[in-house]
């Protein structure tokens, strides 16, 4: 009884099994089927070799019209050009000169110029991302930028995009700053003067647009362009010196900054190759090194000494210093509305004082290397003013001297002159007016 209980469960398990394999089968078929009909709907659905080319072609065309669209919203920078030079400046610049070669960098104004130039382009074709990243970010010093954009949108929506950019001035603020005028024209005929300043670390820290920023500055800086000096100048030096920085155009630091705009540097320089120069021995890492450290500096003429400066440190060559402009430094007064500077002198070295009678030829004081200085040299002008900050610099005409070995009555000189007085200068004995 027993026995036959157990085999009757086997049987019973043994059918349940078989039910269970069979709905397993069953199911096995089922997903077959389903994933043969999924696979067949996802190769309907997939694009042939034929389809994806043409797909691909289309995304290069949609990118190529994005670059394109891209493109048309960054327009070309206008191009910035140098005021044109008065009559008087094209002839001296015209005028055939031997050995005329690239200026000696001696004094940093053109680094800032650059950046003006460049941020000047941008915020006039409304790149103002790339024009923002030239603000300083740090100082205290902003740009009003918001009031800024919308005045140039505008002036844009108005005018359309410039068609050219004129530079036209400079101006130093002290001794952090220098601030570049310039003035855009457009296709109908109007301009817009902009004013953009620079600090000493490079960065834009004032920006403005207007009709306001052209004439008083602009009046101020070409109006002695035809003038001829009243005073008979010397050179200041003994033996043969180089000009540089002196011929008018952008490309000389001195020229559109109306308080040095004819004023000349003036260094020692010796052949060392054909068609080129060297202004100092050695590897020029020393002050000592360069041929004009330490020669004497002489009165341009007869004067009274209204400023002297001394005690400025010297820089080592290469750097400069840009709170003491002018470094070392003393100041004539020649007569006739007419004041002499001379710059950048060896400190420790000047031997007047103020109120001193100087006559023409008298020892002054070395050359040397301080203020904004990256070499020895002698900055020398002539101003309307002992006061620099306010005074306009005047052409500078030397009488009596040799130019390139060639003897002249009357010269101007322009970058790489070698000039030299045709008469050695001899020393004369000072008038003193303190005990």
């Amino acid at each position: 009884m027993l026995g036959m209980s157990i085999r009757l469960r086997s049987l019973a398990d043994g059918g349940r099994v078989a039910r269970l394999a069979g709905i397993a089968l069953w199911l096995c078929f089922v997903g077959t089927v389903q994933g043969a009909e999924r696979d067949k709907t996802e190769a309907d659905a997939a694009p042939s070799s034929s389809e994806k080319a043409a797909a691909t072609d289309k995304s290069a065309t949609d990118k190529s019209a994005t670059d394109k669209s891209a493109t048309d919203k960054s327009p070309r920078l206008p191009p910035i050009h140098d005021e044109q030079l008065p009559p008087k400046a094209r002839t001296l610049v015209t005028r055939p000169t031997k050995n005329m070669l690239i200026d000696f960098v001696l004094e940093m104004q053109n680094r800032s110029q650059a950046i003006a130039r460049r941020y000047v382009q941008l915020l006039l074709s409304e790149r103002y991302d790339e024009a923002n990243h030239l603000h300083d970010e740090v100082g205290g010093r902003r740009v009003e930028w918001p009031q800024l954009t919308q005045q140039v949108e505008a002036f844009t929506a108005e005018h359309g995009q410039p068609k050219e950019i004129v530079q036209y001035l400079t101006t130093s603020v002290g001794a952090e700053v220098q601030t570049f005028y310039f003035t855009a024209s457009y296709k109908d005929g109007i301009e817009l003067g902009v004013r953009v300043t620079i600090d000493h670390y490079g960065h834009v820290v004032g920006a403005a647009v207007g009709g306001e920023v052209i004439p008083a500055s602009k009046k101020r800086y070409d109006r002695h362009d035809n003038y001829t000096t009243k005073t008979e100048l010397s050179l200041p030096f003994r033996g043969v010196w180089t000009a540089t920085n002196a011929t008018p155009g952008s490309g000389n630091g001195h020229y559109l900054n109306p308080n040095q705009r004819f004023a000349v540097d003036f260094q020692v320089s010796v052949d060392v190759a054909p068609g080129q120069r060297s202004n100092h021995k050695g590897d020029g890492s020393k002050n000592s090194d360069y041929y004009a450290y330490g020669q004497d500096i002489l009165a341009p003429a007869d004067g009274t000494v209204v400023a002297v400066v001394d005690g400025v440190p010297e820089n080592p060559p290469g750097l400069t210093d840009i709170y003491y402009r002018f470094g070392n430094a003393i100041t004539l007064s020649l007569g006739n509305g007419e004041y002499a500077l001379l710059a950048h002198l060896q400190t420790g070295s000047t031997k007047v004082r103020v109120g001193d009678r100087v006559l023409r030829g008298q020892v002054l004081a070395r050359c040397g290397n301080s203020g904004n200085s990256t070499a020895p040299h002698l900055h020398f002008q002539i101003s309307d003013s002992p006061t620099l900050s306010v005074a306009a610099s005047l052409p500078v005409q030397f009488v009596r001297v040799t130019r390139q070995g060639v003897a002249e009555a009357r010269v101007q000189p322009m970058s790489g002159d070698r000039v030299a007085n045709q008469e050695p200068a001899s020393d004369k004995h000072p008038t003193k007016a303190h005990p």
